[in-house]
């Protein structure tokens, strides 16, 4: 006997994954399952990506719908759409696309040939089972291959290839690196970026706009302005724009400060310990350990990644750098920012902004820095300790505290602990 083909409809949305994972759990193409896509006037610009990701993996019977953005245009269209008058296959519903209105307008379209609603659950890694009359059942997903570049595409954005390591599932456990492993050389990492850091310049700050300090100083002010004219070969007849000498003005001091930056940035071992990067190997190391020892959260991590770079589908710009991030089963990234010495909110609010809009609005950024009381006597330790405690004011930013093996950290907890901590509310409560 031939099995009865399912129709899928979903409602395309800004956060299509949602849409999408529930299909590729379920559907089986083999048996002739296909999608209804339905695409309102505002949503269809959210569609291609996830149109692309069902076929990369088999799902190629899929049929668009466009209806205006009136819950009542959606609800005529469908309810009249062979897929669903002729009455021939199972239909669900994806309950996580569209508007509320659009979605109840669906809901109603189908009334009489819906079998269950489906929803990917935005805390627990399951799939909801909705079936009228019935307990909704929570099923974790087990059956999809989602990969990171398919989250990513969903949202027009992709991998910028070079870097990026899929660290776990993995065939073979990489080996402790020393840092964060052995004590003493994990506190003469630190000390010497502390000396290195105390010998360096701070950072240039401009004390005036250019307006500001040529009125301060006019003599000067002039010597600027003829030393731009004689570099452009003008004479003294010629008048320069003070938005032009304004750019000269601020270009010179955007120099000055990025080269600051990046001479911490690009510093090679010898003029600079980086220890950021230390730390980012030994994060990405000890959470594939703790995924080996962990089945219980390793079932709901699709996959772990370290040193991504994201840019926008077509981009040149790096838009995001990811340093351990772990893709959950139903869509969510949880990325740890892997933070040595100090941090800025107004860039850990960009960075937290542009992860959403590259993955969902559930992606989540906890902020991962070292935590080491056996060091809390060292002189360097206090003024780094001052930087965390800043940093754990950030109430939109979980903390998540690095310790050496079986150290507790300041808050009480390893850094194991503190993984458990932030996966626990992702575990399935099956129903």
């Amino acid at each position: 006997m031939t099995q009865q083909a399912t129709v899928f409809v979903a409602l395309s949305t800004g956060q299509n994954i949602a849409n999408v994972l529930p299909i590729l759990e379920l559907a089986h193409p083999e048996n002739g399952d296909q999608v209804l896509w339905i695409e309102s006037a505002t949503a269809k610009k959210w569609s291609a990506g996830a149109i692309e990701v069902l076929q990369r993996h088999g799902i190629t019977a899929i049929t668009t719908l466009e209806v205006s953005d009136d819950p009542a245009s959606l609800q005529q269209a469908l309810a009249a759409h062979d897929l669903v008058k002729n009455g021939t296959h199972i239909i669900k519903l994806i309950a996580n696309g569209g508007t509320k209105l659009q979605m109840l307008a669906a809901s109603k379209a189908l009334n009489g040939h819906l079998d269950e609603l489906l929803y990917n659950s935005d805390r627990q890694c399951v799939v909801e089972h909705d079936r009228y009359g019935q307990p909704v059942q929570s099923v974790p997903y087990q059956n999809h291959h989602i990969t990171l570049a398919d989250m990513l595409e969903c949202n027009n954005r992709e991998i910028v290839p070079g870097t990026e390591r899929c660290i776990w599932p993995t065939a073979q456990v990489p080996e402790l690196p020393r840092y964060g492993t052995d004590v003493e050389y994990t506190r003469e990492c630190h000390l010497k970026i502390s000396e290195w850091e105390k010998n360096r310049p701070n950072e240039p700050k401009k004390a005036f706009s250019y307006g500001r300090a040529a009125e301060i100083h006019s003599a000067q002010g002039e010597k600027f302005r003829a030393h731009i004219r004689s570099v452009c070969g003008f004479d003294s007849s010629v008048k320069l724009k003070k938005s032009d000498l304004e750019l000269i003005y601020n270009s010179a001091h955007t120099l000055d400060r990025e080269a600051w930056k990046f001479q911490k940035k690009n510093a090679t071992q010898k003029q600079a310990p980086h220890v950021g990067r230390k730390l980012e190997d030994a994060v990405a190391t000890r959470v594939v350990h703790w995924l080996e020892a962990n089945p219980e959260f390793s079932r709901i991590v699709q996959s772990a990644w370290c040193n991504v770079k994201v840019r926008q589908r077509g981009s040149e710009e790096d838009a995001l750098e990811l340093d351990t991030a772990l893709l959950l089963k139903n869509g969510i990234l949880l990325h740890l920012e892997c933070k040595s010495f100090d941090a800025h909110i107004k860039d850990m609010n960009s960075r937290l902004g542009e992860l959403q809009r590259s993955f969902s609005q559930l992606a989540k950024i906890a902020i991962c820095a070292p935590s080491y009381p056996a060091f809390n006597r060292d002189s360097w330790y206090k003024k780094y300790d001052e930087n965390v405690e800043t940093m754990k004011k950030w109430k939109q930013f979980k903390f998540v505290e690095f310790t050496l093996p079986d150290q507790p950290g300041a808050e009480g907890m390893t850094f194991e602990q503190a993984l458990e901590n932030w996966l626990k509310p992702y575990l399935p409560m099956v129903s």
